[in-house]
């Protein structure tokens, strides 16, 4: 099972996302904005970050800049196509267009798992018997 932060500032997509990384094992914190999850973050290990790019304060992207200089895995959410700017320097390393599919989300999820303990994503997946 992960600890992931949920940063979105769109209350339903927040708890949409939340709630399903939950059902499928995950133990999800949920944050409407950037200065909420950063205040998480100073208190709370996390295993990967999903976090919408701009958020109501308008700190999604250097939210994400701060979880990877920590090493943290973050997916970023996007409803705006992305363009490149000196404001905004490098792409997010894993971008996820809205709106998405679970299935793609999950996906992500898994490449991230490929670069991370796997008894952290444990409960995220299913093992046949």
């Amino acid at each position: 099972m992960a600890r992931i932060l949920v940063a979105e500032s769109d209350r339903a997509i927040r708890e949409f996302i939340a709630g399903i990384l939950a059902e499928v094992g995950h133990d999800v914190q949920a944050c409407g904005n950037g200065i909420e999850a950063t205040v998480w973050l100073a208190s709370s290990a996390i295993d990967v970050l999903v976090t919408d790019m701009v958020l109501h304060d308008s700190q999604g992207l250097l939210l994400s800049k701060h979880c990877a200089d920590l090493g943290i895995p973050t997916i970023t959410l996007t409803g705006r196509e992305f363009r490149i700017d000196a404001a905004q320097g490098e792409p997010p390393l894993a971008l996820l267009e809205k709106p998405f599919r679970f299935s793609d989300l999950q996906r992500i999820l898994n490449a991230v798992e490929a670069f991370r303990s796997p008894a952290a994503f444990s409960g995220g997946t299913s093992n046949a018997a």
